[in-house]
Order: structure tokens, then C-alpha cells, then sequence
């Protein structure tokens, strides 16, 4: 990527499926959401890869850890894909920030055939623009201040056990997170490997970034998938579009802004159903 950065990307699943790009959201790793990938292996070309500063990436500067950066990274790594992999038509499958990412790339209309958006944070008609930035410029204030070090997974297992945005989550999400967010310290104990400042700069800078773009205008078919708007919610405001356009929303009862952690099979499954009503992703 730019300035030399490596970036493994990996491919698993079914070589002659239709083919999938994944990636996650802001201060995670797409290894975290494996419980719903995995779901796609038999029947998709499955490609998977980190953001930068993320999962198996190395740490970066912080100055050149930017939405601009993370939108290039996109670019580098769909063309990376073609040249080693072969042209083929692909959906991106996206979560939060990395949905923000793919959908002001330049290279969008012609990269991609589809998009399945989870939470993207996308500025919403109805909600102020005002209480859209202030919620932004917390979460980044929360995050800053979030502890970077720990003694071990299990430290930090037994703190994401006592976290409400935590709640939902599968049984074992807490201590897979641990192993795909946290690198060992040579010291002993471990660090995360987005760290927060890192995390809080991508959050604060989301409102410059989400005015720009009206989904239910992109020149290709988007899913938005959406968390459930009734349940108190510790992140953004939930997204929550109207049908419009080229934009298909839809919401999942019971589920958060983690609902691909809390609610795996159904976030597949409403994936597949709209590649396939769309014409893509084979039976």
C-alpha cells in the first residue's frame, strides 16, 4: 500500500463462487468476525483482509492513519486481488467504517458489482447534524481514554464481560476478540494492535467524511443492513435509511452495532438473499 505498507489478504472458501471482499469496522480485525464468514466458505470466493493499523497489519504512523488512507488502501487491494486472482465480478461486504471507505472510493462504480453495508455510519435524514457530530466527537473522547495494555486475554476478557455494548455477543466473542485485537508485548502482557489513539482519530473524523455521501444514490445495488433502532445502543446513533434508490435497508431485531458478532447466521443469510436477488452469488 502507500509508503511500502504490507497488508496480507487471504483467500479461502470456494475458488469458483462468486466472489466476496471483507473487511471490518473501526479498532477490530476481520479475523474477529469469522463466526460469520465462515458461513460463506462452501458457496463464495471468500477474500479477507485487515485496514491498516489493524488484525495482522503493522502499526503505521499515526498521521498517515486517515479515511482518505483507508479509501486507497480499498483501491490497492481490489486491484492487488485482480492481478494475482483474475477479473471478476465481486460484492464488497463491509462493516461500519470500512462500509464509509468503500463507499467514497473513487474506483466504486467500477470495482464493484454489489454492496452489503453493515452499520455504515452514513449521516441519516432525520437526525441532526449537530447531534450526528456530537455523538462522533464522544465516542472518540470514550476511546482515547480506553485502556491500551493488559495483563493478558484474560484481563481483557473479563473487561469486555463487564462492557453493556458487549452484552449480545456469542458465547466466545469476548476471547476471540482478545486473540485478534491484541498483540503479545516482548515485556509480557499485551497491547491492543489498533491503538486507541489510532481508533479515535477514524471517529472523530467520521462526520467530515459521512455528509459527502448519499447512499441511496450510489450507481450500483447497496444492502444496508441496520441494527435494532429499539435497542439502547453504546456506539453511533443505529443506521436507519429508507428503502430508496439503489439502496435496500433492512434492520435486525435484537441486534447491535456487533450484530455480525451477536446474530451471525442472520446477517448471512439476509447477504445471500439479496446477492442472489440481484443476480449474483450463484443458487
Amino acid at each position: 500500500m502507500d509508503g511500502g505498507i504490507p497488508a496480507p489478504v487471504r483467500r479461502y472458501g470456494n475458488p469458483e463462487g462468486f466472489r466476496l471482499l471483507m473487511s471490518h469496522g473501526n479498532g477490530l480485525a476481520i479475523d474477529l468476525y469469522y463466526p460469520f464468514w465462515s458461513l460463506f466458505l462452501d458457496d463464495f470466493d471468500v477474500i479477507v483482509f485487515d485496514l491498516r493499523n489493524h488484525g495482522a497489519n503493522p502499526l503505521g504512523d499515526l498521521a498517515q492513519h486517515t479515511v482518505p488512507n483507508l479509501c486507497r488502501d480499498l483501491e490497492v487491494i481490489g486491484q492487488t486481488v485482480d492481478r494475482a486472482l483474475g477479473v471478476r465480478p465481486r460484492a464488497g461486504v463491509y462493516h461500519s467504517v470500512s462500509c464509509l471507505a468503500a463507499a467514497i472510493t473513487p474506483s466504486l462504480a467500477v470495482s464493484y458489482a454489489a454492496l452489503v453495508l453493515f452499520e455504515p455510519p452514513f449521516f441519516q435524514p432525520g437526525v441532526s447534524r449537530r447531534v450526528f457530530e456530537f455523538a462522533c466527537s464522544q465516542a472518540a473522547a470514550r476511546t482515547r481514554i480506553r485502556a491500551a495494555r493488559f495483563g493478558g486475554e484474560e484481563d481483557f476478557v473479563a473487561l469486555m464481560g463487564a462492557q453493556p455494548a458487549m452484552a449480545r455477543l456469542l458465547p466466545g466473542a469476548a476471547r476471540l476478540m482478545a486473540r485478534t485485537t491484541l498483540r503479545p508485548i516482548p515485556a509480557g502482557g499485551s497491547e491492543l494492535r489498533c491503538p486507541p489513539d489510532y481508533e479515535a482519530k477514524i471517529l472523530a473524523s467520521i462526520p467530515a467524511f459521512s455528509h459527502m455521501l448519499d447512499p441511496g444514490t450510489l450507481p450500483l445495488p447497496v444492502k444496508v443492513i441496520g441494527a435494532d433502532p429499539d435497542l439502547k445502543h453504546y456506539f453511533l446513533p443505529p443506521c436507519a435509511l429508507q428503502s430508496t434508490g439503489s439502496l435496500d435497508f433492512e434492520s435486525i431485531p435484537e441486534t447491535t452495532h456487533l450484530a455480525q458478532l451477536e446474530k451471525p447466521e442472520a446477517c448471512a443469510r439476509l447477504t445471500v438473499e439479496f446477492l442472489r436477488k440481484i443476480g449474483l452469488g450463484g443458487r
